[in-house]
C-alpha cells in the first residue's frame, strides 16, 4: 500500500458539501469531494486494520476485508439523507433527472469524470487498487469506497444500465473494468446546461408550418415533414431548432443519447431526407421530400411549395434586389421550373450574381439559368448519367410535323405548371410532361431529347437501364423511385431510352416470375403519373409499349428517316466543303438513304480515312464510308452512284 494510506479512519464531510468553484459544476464538484474524501477515508480504513501489532503474515493479508462495510452506520449525517446533501442544480444534476440515474449510477458517471481530469484522484484510486499502475476507476472500487455512505453502486454497467442507455459511459461488464467516458458524455459535462442559437429568419409562408412542427416535437412527438420545395427542408428544420431553443444536431445519435440531448435542450436530432431514406432511430424531426414516407407511429405533415404567382413574386422581388431586369415570362419559366422556395430563390439568385461578378460583368438571364442547373445539384447515384445539352433545336434537320413536334414539347416543359394552376387543376397527378419519341433507329431521337433540355435550360439525365433494372424482388421499384424522385427534385429532363424494354405490354402470369414483372410495371406507371417533372421516353417499337401507358403520354412525336433534301442538308452540315477535295461534293452521297446517324458515322470514317492519308476528303473516301455503312443493313451501293472522274 502506498505512503499516501496512513493514518487513522475519517467520514467524508458530506454536510458541508461545496457549491462549486469559479464555473464548476456544483453538483459535479460536490461528487469529486465525497469520492475524494471516501477514496481517503477507504484507504486510512485499510491502514488502520494492518496495522494492528499482533497480526501475522496471513491474517494482515485479510485484515482489510470487511473493513469498509463495517461503517455501514454512518450513512447519514446529522439526519440528512445522502441526496439531501448534493446540490440540485447544474449539469450533472439535469442529466441525473432526465436520464433517471439513482446515487449509484450517479456516483460512476462522476467517477469516471474526475478520475479522467484529476490526476491526483486518479492515483487515489490507484492505491486503492494496490496497483499505481492502475489509476482509473472501477465499479468494484467505487461500490467498496462509498458503502460506509450507503451509496448502492452497480458492480457491472450492462447495456440495460441507463448509463450505457443513454450514451453517457462505455459498458463496463465487470466489477473490475474501468469505467470510461463517452466522448458525447464528456462533452455534456464540460458544456453550459443551454447554448445561444442563433437561426436565419423564416417565410411567413413557413412560419405557421414551423410553430406546429415544434409544438409537436415539444409534445414528446415524432414529425415528417414532406417538402415540395427542396430547400424548405432546411429552413423548416432551423426554424423548429430556434422555436424549442436549442440547435440541430451536428452528427448522428444513439437513440438514447438523442433523447437525453433533446431533454436536456442541447441539441435537436433532426434530418434532412433523401430520396428514399428513412429516418433513423433517434430522430424526432425528419424533413424529406414529397414522396417520403412516414414511419408507423410518426406524424406526417405536408408543406407545399409556394403557388405559380408566389413564387413568381419572390423571383421578382429577388431578382430587383439584386439590380436584374427580366420579362414576365422569363419569371413565369424561372417560378414553373423547379419548386424553390424563398431560401433557394435567393440562392440561386446570389449564386447567379457571384458568376457574374467573377467575370466582371452584369448578371442577366444566362447567369440565372446556369444558377438554376445547379439548384440543387443532386446525383442520380449511378442509376442515370448525366449528358451535356449541347445540341441545340437549330442544328436538328427534321420534317415539318416532327419539328412541330418539338416545339410543343418545349412549350409544354416550359408552361405546363402555369397552365395547371390557370386551370386550377389541384393535386400532383398527371402533372409529369411525358413525351414518347418514336420512330426508326438513327432517325434523331435521342439527340431531339437532348434538344429539348438545351431549350429549357435543363441537364439531361439518362437512364441506366441496365442499373435500374434488378433481379431481387423490390430492388427496380426502389431504383425508380429514386431515379424518378432526385429528377423532379433537381429540375432535369429524364431520359428513357429504348423505353419498350422497361414499359413493355403486361403479359399473362403463369408464374412467380410474370406476376413480378407485371408488378413492376404497375408500379412504374403509377410512379410515372405521379412525377413532377419532364420525360422523355425513346423507342423503334411504340406498339411493344404497354397500352396503359397510352394514357399517360402527354405528347407523341414520330420521327422518320430523312428524305433526299433532308439528306442532303444533313450531309452539308456534318461535313461542310472545307474539308473536301476540290473535285468532290456530297450531293451524290445524299441519294442513300441513310439515317441521319448513319450520316454522322460515314462522315466520320471518310474524314478518318483522309486524315490517315493526309489529304482532304475524296469521292473515293466517301465511297468506302458510305458502302460501310450500307453494308451494316446488308444494303449495297446504288449503281453508277459516284460520279466518274472522281
Amino acid at each position: 500500500m502506498s505512503a499516501a494510506a496512513a493514518g487513522t479512519p475519517v467520514e467524508p464531510a458530506v454536510d458541508r458539501l461545496p457549491a462549486g468553484r469559479g464555473r464548476e459544476d456544483p453538483r459535479l464538484a460536490a461528487w469529486r469531494d465525497i469520492l475524494a474524501g471516501a477514496a481517503t477515508a477507504a484507504l486510512r480504513a485499510y491502514r488502520a486494520a494492518w496495522s494492528t501489532d499482533d497480526l501475522d503474515d496471513a491474517s494482515r493479508a485479510t485484515a482489510g476485508v470487511g473493513v469498509l462495510d463495517r461503517q455501514l452506520a454512518a450513512r447519514s449525517v446529522r439526519g440528512r439523507t445522502f441526496h439531501d446533501a448534493l446540490p440540485s442544480e447544474g449539469t450533472l444534476a439535469a442529466i441525473a433527472a432526465a436520464a433517471g440515474l439513482c446515487a449509484g449510477d450517479e456516483a460512476l458517471l462522476a467517477a469516471a469524470w474526475w478520475t479522467a481530469v484529476d490526476p491526483q484522484l486518479a492515483v487515489a484510486f490507484g492505491c486503492l487498487h494496490d496497483d499505481a499502475r492502475r489509476r482509473w476507476a472501477t465499479p468494484a472500487s467505487v461500490r467498496l469506497s462509498l458503502a460506509p455512505l450507503g451509496v448502492d453502486v452497480p458492480v457491472v454497467v450492462g447495456e440495460a444500465s441507463p448509463l450505457v442507455r443513454y450514451g453517457l459511459l462505455d459498458p463496463a461488464p465487470g466489477p473490475a473494468h474501468p469505467l470510461t467516458l463517452t466522448a458525447a458524455s464528456a462533452d455534456l459535462l464540460v458544456r453550459p446546461v443551454r447554448v445561444d442559437v442563433t437561426t436565419r429568419p423564416v417565410a411567413p409562408r413557413l412560419s405557421t408550418v414551423a410553430t406546429r412542427l415544434a409544438d409537436l416535437v415539444a409534445a414528446g412527438g415524432r414529425v415528417l415533414a414532406r417538402c415540395a420545395a427542396d430547400d424548405d427542408r432546411e429552413a423548416l428544420r432551423d426554424a423548429v431548432a430556434g422555436r424549442l431553443g436549442m440547435p440541430v444536431a451536428t452528427s448522428p445519435r444513439s437513440p438514447g443519447l438523442s433523447s437525453l440531448l433533446l431533454t436536456l435542450g442541447r441539441e435537436l436530432p433532426a434530418m434532412l431526407l433523401g430520396v428514399g431514406e428513412s429516418p433513423p432511430d433517434g430522430c424526432v424531426l425528419a424533413l424529406g421530400p414529397a414522396d417520403a414516407i412516414s414511419p408507423p407511429g410518426w406524424h406526417l405533415v405536408d408543406v407545399p411549395a409556394p403557388a405559380l404567382t408566389a413564387a413568381e413574386h419572390e423571383w421578382r422581388t429577388a431578382l430587383r434586389t439584386a439590380g436584374i431586369r427580366v420579362a414576365q415570362a422569363d419569371l413565369t419559366a424561372y417560378a414553373s421550373r423547379l419548386p424553390l422556395g424563398e431560401r433557394g430563390i435567393a440562392e440561386v439568385v446570389a449564386r447567379a450574381v457571384a458568376a457574374a461578378r467573377a467575370r466582371g460583368g452584369q448578371p442577366d438571364g444566362d447567369d440565372i439559368a446556369a444558377a438554376l442547373r445547379g439548384q440543387p445539384r443532386h446525383d442520380p447515384a449511378g442509376l442515370a448519367r448525366q449528358v451535356p445539352a449541347t445540341t441545340r433545336l437549330a442544328d436538328l434537320v427534321l420534317s415539318a410535323g416532327t419539328r412541330e413536334g418539338l416545339d410543343e414539347v418545349v412549350a409544354h416543359a416550359r408552361w405546363s405548371a402555369a397552365a395547371h394552376e390557370a386551370l386550377h387543376l389541384e393535386g400532383v397527378r398527371g402533372r409529369a410532361v411525358v413525351a414518347l419519341f418514336h420512330g426508326p433507329s438513327g432517325s434523331g431521337k435521342t439527340a431531339a431529347a437532348e434538344a429539348v433540355a438545351a431549350a429549357v435550360d435543363r441537364d439531361l439525365w439518362v437512364v441506366d437501364l441496365a442499373k435500374v433494372v434488378s433481379k431481387w424482388l423490390g430492388d427496380t421499384q426502389r431504383n425508380l423511385d429514386a431515379v424518378l424522385g432526385a429528377a423532379a427534385t433537381a429540375g432535369v429532363v429524364l431520359l428513357f431510352d429504348e423505353a419498350d424494354g422497361l414499359f413493355g405490354k403486361r403479359g399473362e402470369v403463369t408464374d412467380a416470375r410474370d406476376r413480378y414483372a407485371n408488378l413492376e410495371i404497375d408500379h412504374l406507371l403509377q410512379r410515372i403519373e405521379l412525377h413532377t417533372g419532364v420525360v422523355v421516353l425513346t423507342s423503334n417499337r411504340p406498339a411493344a409499349l404497354d397500352e396503359a401507358f397510352a394514357r399517360r403520354i402527354r405528347l407523341s412525336v414520330r420521327f422518320d428517316l430523312p428524305d433526299h433534301r433532308d439528306r442532303e442538308e444533313l450531309w452539308r452540315r456534318i461535313l461542310p466543303g472545307r474539308l473536301l477535295a476540290a473535285d468532290t461534293d456530297t450531293a451524290w452521297a445524299a441519294r442513300e438513304e441513310l439515317s441521319g446517324a448513319a450520316i454522322r458515322a460515314a462522315a466520320l470514317s471518310a474524314t478518318v480515312l483522309a486524315t490517315a492519308d493526309g489529304s482532304a476528303v475524296t469521292a473515293a473516301h466517301l465511297e468506302t464510308a458510305v458502302r460501310r455503312e450500307l453494308e451494316k443493313t446488308r444494303r449495297h451501293l446504288t449503281a453508277r452512284t459516284v460520279p466518274r472522274g472522281q
